[in-house]
């Protein structure tokens, strides 16, 4: 029987799965063997029960089953508004934490990790950028199986900055100027209904609605204007789209791609390149960084990190090598 309890002072509640057959898979056993600390054999699943109605909540549920079948003590901690991602997993300190949604609430779950908390990734989003990345499966049932399969290894994280100085991890890519502006304009009623093709029909109305403003990027004694740029963590964007062929989550440098006019987009060239699935830097500018400024004088540009909105330029950006550990 599963037994409930408060772990926050407010409404969060924690489930808390045990079940008597455990039966450990061996590359996660021999990772846990090699921690003194009990918290190496705990899980916590973040996530939003909500979300999708039974179906979702179903998932949860089953997850923590596969994972307290191969040794694991688990429990579902449900989020409850923004940012509660980021609260809860601060709270779970070492242990494995496993981001159960799409790459928003991963961002949110990355961003609160302990040093040296794990994080496994149940990939229930739209576009499950960082799952693609990682090579992981897209069912729910076959990526909690992998999460006890997996090897536990080191990544890169990007960590943008603000004009006052927060900071906020990402591990796939951050967008300045189109993309944001679409993020922005996809509610989660729209993306529900509409998925990928919600992003699309967005970026044509931002597209239609006039000239976007150029953006200063700034990498050593070197200023580049363009109308949308890209920081790359990795190869793929919005799916299983690509931006840049040589990024890796592990090389310890950012790919920054530009797109000088939006409308060079709308060559056939490049949407042919696009629509095929080939990387976006073969066909616009591009360069590597450990470390860049954004600016645009004048006006407030939004900046999106992980598909998600956070703030507005300037902003500057840099690389954290081996970062994040992560269940691959």
């Amino acid at each position: 029987m599963d037994l409930r309890r408060r772990v926050l002072a407010g409404e969060t509640v924690v489930y808390n799965v045990s079940t008597a057959k455990k039966a450990p898979h061996r590359r996660f056993h021999e990772w846990a063997e090699a921690h003194d600390h009990a918290q190496a054999r705990e899980a916590v699943i973040i996530g939003n029960p909500e979300a999708g109605g039974v179906r979702y909540e179903g998932r949860l549920k089953r997850c923590a089953e596969i994972l307290s079948s191969g040794g694991l003590a688990v429990e579902v901690w449900p989020t409850e508004q923004p940012q509660h991602a980021t609260e809860l997993a601060t709270l779970a300190g070492s242990r494995l934490v496993v981001a159960a949604g799409g790459d928003g609430t991963v961002n949110e779950v990355v961003n609160g990790l302990a040093h040296d908390a794990t994080l496994g990734i149940l990939p229930l989003g739209t576009a499950n950028v960082l799952a693609r990345e990682l090579g992981l499966p897209l069912k729910a049932e076959e990526a909690c199986k992998h999460i006890l399969s997996g090897e536990v290894g080191r990544i890169d994280t990007g960590v943008a900055t603000d004009h006052e100085g927060t900071e906020r991890r990402f591990t796939c890519m951050a967008g300045m100027g189109l993309d944001a502006l679409v993020v922005e304009e996809v509610t989660p009623r729209l993306k529900r209904i509409l998925r990928m093709l919600a992003f699309p029909l967005m970026a044509f109305k931002v597209y239609s609605e006039g000239d976007l403003p150029m953006l200063h990027i700034e990498h050593g004694d070197d200023t580049y204007l363009t109308q949308f740029a890209i920081v790359a963590n990795g190869q793929y964007y919005g799916g299983d789209f690509r931006t840049a062929e040589d990024a890796a989550l592990t090389t310890g440098k950012l790919e920054v791609v530009l797109v000088e006019r939006v409308s060079w987009l709308l060559r056939p060239d490049v949407l042919a390149s696009i629509l095929t699935k080939r990387p976006l830097d073969r066909s616009m500018r591009s360069f590597t960084a450990k470390e860049l400024r954004a600016t645009s004088p004048g006006v407030r540009v939004p900046v999106q990190l992980d598909g998600e909105v956070w703030g507005r330029l300037p902003m500057s950006f840099r690389i954290e090598p081996g970062a994040l550990k992560v269940v691959r």
